[in-house]
């Protein structure tokens, strides 16, 4: 406790000595433009330099006024490579402050700024830009070490946005964030191997509850990767710079492969729902066939007596026809026969007797 206690006073006295520094970099006058320059980013320097010790000593109204105090002061000058490292590095800070007090949103906002000052200052085609602290620093960086720390500065960025969605609920932009994470600070190797493994494989989780099992399986051998390069003991082993203790590697192993007996579980599980849901779309194609089959045969039965019915009319009509031609012929033959008696009557009268003719 009562190192605590010392070292809080420490750095109280250390944010005294910065403020007196910050009252003697705003009473400079500067004569020419360069020098304007070099002061404002002196001075966003040092405000940034308090924020980050009240963040330390729990300060985070405090630390968030100094934050934007820096950013007021740098934005009074264009974006270029002595100032874009303190921006991006101040809205990473300044975001986790928002965080920390529950504002997601303004946390959101600020990192999605830091992301657009990256992408802008590399399509601009600048050289590595200076560190954020490089002002008060006798020693430079090579270019390389200054692209490196720039491009750490953005993994963090990301790593913050990651959590970010998390708290918002965009589990596929946290996921695919917390990737892009992952991917840099294994391929710029600066990484805790505990800490990525640990990482990778809890991101292969949320993999699986997307049935995304390829991507699930590749987080896993990944982390199961980097963890076997940790031996329990330092000697021969690819980070023998570090001291890991045994507990810690034997945990994260078991974590791993606790991971690892998730991910066969579900897969086994989905493989079996999709076997019972092969089997069930069987039985409906052979059912849906049946009745198909069943239906053309209604169909045929249906036609087949429709076509009956037909000639069974058609029979009638042509019986009622024939009928009714018997019966005209019958009445044409019965005329045909009144007409030759009346005939046969008059060639009687007229020809037989003729006397009777005298009479008409």
């Amino acid at each position: 406790k009562q190192w605590y206690q010392r070292r809080v006073r420490a750095k109280y006295a250390g944010r005294n000595m910065l403020k007196s520094a910050l009252q003697r970099a705003q009473s400079f006058k500067p004569s020419t433009d360069q020098e304007t320059a070099r002061i404002r980013c002196a001075q966003a320097t040092i405000f940034h330099y308090i924020g980050q010790v009240s963040i330390e000593v729990e300060e985070p109204k405090e630390a968030e006024k100094n934050l934007q105090s820096c950013l007021d002061v740098i934005d009074l000058e264009p974006v270029n490579k002595y100032n874009i490292s303190l921006r991006l590095h101040v809205h990473n800070i300044l975001a986790t402050v928002w965080s920390g007090r529950n504002d997601h949103d303004k946390a959101y906002q600020l990192l999605e700024k830091a992301k657009e000052l990256h992408a802008g200052y590399l399509h601009s085609k600048e050289p590595p830009p200076r560190a954020y602290d490089e002002i008060f620093m006798d020693e430079k960086f090579s270019s390389e070490e200054r692209n490196v720390m720039f491009e750490k500065l953005y993994t963090n960025t990301l790593f913050y946005l990651a959590q970010v969605y998390g708290v918002r609920g965009d589990n596929k932009q946290a996921a695919a964030h917390c990737h892009i994470t992952l991917q840099r600070q294994l391929e710029a190797d600066e990484f805790d191997p505990l800490d990525w493994s640990l990482n990778c494989a809890t991101l292969s989780q949320y993999y699986v509850t997307m049935n995304n099992y390829v991507s699930a399986r590749h987080t896993l051998a990944c982390a199961s990767s980097v963890l076997s390069n940790v031996q329990e003991s330092s000697e021969n082993s690819q980070y023998s710079d570090e001291s890991y203790d045994n507990e810690k590697i034997l945990k994260t192993r078991a974590d791993i492969e606790r991971c690892w007996i998730k991910f066969c579980v579900n897969l086994l599980k989905d493989s079996v729902a999709d076997l019972e849901a092969s089997d069930l779309s069987d039985k409906v194609s052979k059912i849906t066939e049946m009745k198909n089959t069943f239906e053309d045969e209604e169909d045929k039965v249906e036609e087949e007596e429709k076509k009956e019915k037909e000639e069974e009319e058609k029979k009638e009509d042509e019986k009622i026809e024939d009928l009714e031609a018997g019966e005209k012929e019958k009445e044409k033959t019965v005329e045909e026969e009144e007409v030759s008696s009346c005939t046969n009557n008059l060639v009687h009268h007229f020809v037989i007797r003729p006397d009777l003719s005298d009479r008409w």
